[in-house]
């Protein structure tokens, strides 16, 4: 993404019209861009590969300045501050896109221009006039994510519910170890048609069971992918994460071994999920990734196969000493012989260039180096909940699929 010299149709017919004196024409624009949405896509003559994205902002009080923050690797935020058009209350930036993938975006109104991130991201505000958005339910406060779908980006089925096939069901426990601080939701998804004196059927941990479920469209994912008979039935376990996130899913041994030690058993004694390793899945996003991964390196005996999406392998302990760049989890694999694991890892081309493409490259080039069986895709998107839905279906024909 970068500012654009080019400015949007839009934007000068408006600002023609209203050096006129046809004073309506600002609501009229506003009225027509509250039904339609915003941003304001156009195509930029002669370029196939990038679209022209304009933000707009309309003023409700006085204001001093607007920033557009894009969820972008490398982006110099600051460098995104929007510009009044004329004596208006409405502010715009025009972008240069590429026309393939999605992004988050949100504004920063009267933004004090420093660096200090932490209290930026508390103030930000979703674009009011964007029809595409997603809402992340939260006990205390529900925060709304403004994105944008560029016109060639590819179309996402597999998280589209379909009326016409069969479906599995879902059911809620709470689950309690003394080893817990406290009681913890999970829910378990069952194909359609499960029984429990089958044949063990193949299955899937997951952390961040709530955002898996209810922003990622996982049900929908399984229901979709076994009906297509895209991989066999399985059974899910979602595990929701608490305030203890960070802590639990940073390579945490305590929490690793509640997983191995609690709830898997729990897991079967309650379901007919197979006891063979190489039936196994243990995944998760962005930290949940990373925990995933180092389940793996401890459990392979318990869990065959490591689906991580957007893996946080940033993450070094403290007495690990190595340069900033440096991937602390793949050494641990460079450590012990070859164990028997296949791997699925994803990342998007808009995540950060070092701590997170970086970092997934050099695990990747590791894993595969001592003959692991790896899948590494590199998805249009961030580090964000637009692609990862999308992206479990992947993960899971890679690894279990017929």
């Amino acid at each position: 993404m970068e500012k654009s010299g080019i400015r949007s149709a839009a934007i000068l017919k408006l600002e023609e019209h209203l050096k006129l004196g046809r004073t309506n024409a600002l609501n009229k624009f506003w009225d027509y861009f509250e039904q339609k949405g915003l941003p304001i896509i156009e195509n930029i003559p002669n370029d196939l590969e990038h679209n022209l994205v304009t933000f707009i902002y309309k003023e409700d009080e006085k204001t001093e300045n607007v920033l557009v923050i894009p969820e972008m690797k490398d982006c110099k935020f600051l460098n995104y501050r929007m510009e009044k058009l004329l004596n208006t209350n409405l502010w715009y930036i025009s972008c240069k896109i590429r026309n393939d993938i999605r992004f988050q975006y949100c504004f920063s109104v009267n933004d004090p221009l420093d660096d200090d991130w932490d209290n930026r991201f508390e103030k930000v505000i979703h674009d009011k006039f964007n029809k595409k958005f997603l809402l992340v339910e939260d006990e205390e406060e529900n925060e709304i994510l403004s994105y944008v779908v560029m016109p060639n980006a590819e179309e996402h089925f597999w998280v589209k519910e379909k009326s016409n096939i069969t479906k599995g069901d879902l059911k809620e426990y709470k689950f309690i170890s003394e080893k817990l601080e406290a009681e913890r939701k999970v829910r378990i998804y069952t194909p359609y048609g499960y029984e429990k004196n089958n044949k063990p059927y193949k299955f899937l941990i997951l952390n961040d069971g709530d955002e898996y479920l209810n922003l990622l469209s996982s049900k929908v994912v399984l229901d979709n992918l076994i009906a297509d008979n895209k991989i066999p039935p399985i059974v899910v376990l979602f595990i929701d994460s608490t305030d203890s996130r960070e802590e639990e899913l940073s390579c945490s041994d305590n929490f690793t071994d509640i997983i191995v030690n609690d709830f898997i058993p729990w897991f079967r004694k309650n379901y007919n999920i197979s006891s063979e390793a190489k039936d196994g899945i243990i995944g998760g996003l962005s930290l949940g990734g990373l925990a995933a991964t180092y389940i793996g390196l401890r459990y392979s005996n318990v869990f065959g196969n490591v689906l991580s999406q957007s893996g946080s392998y940033w993450y070094k302990p403290e007495e690990f000493e190595e340069h900033e760049s440096a991937c602390w989890i793949s050494t641990e694999f460079k450590k012990v012989d070859k164990l028997p694991l296949k791997f699925y890892l994803n990342v998007g081309i808009l995540e950060e260039k070092e701590n997170m493409i970086g970092v997934n490259k050099i695990l990747r080039d590791v894993l595969q180096a001592k003959g692991y069986d790896v899948e590494y895709e590199v998805f249009k998107g961030g580090h964000d909940y637009l692609c990862w839905g999308e992206n479990l279906a992947n993960g899971l024909i890679s690894l279990i699929g017929y």
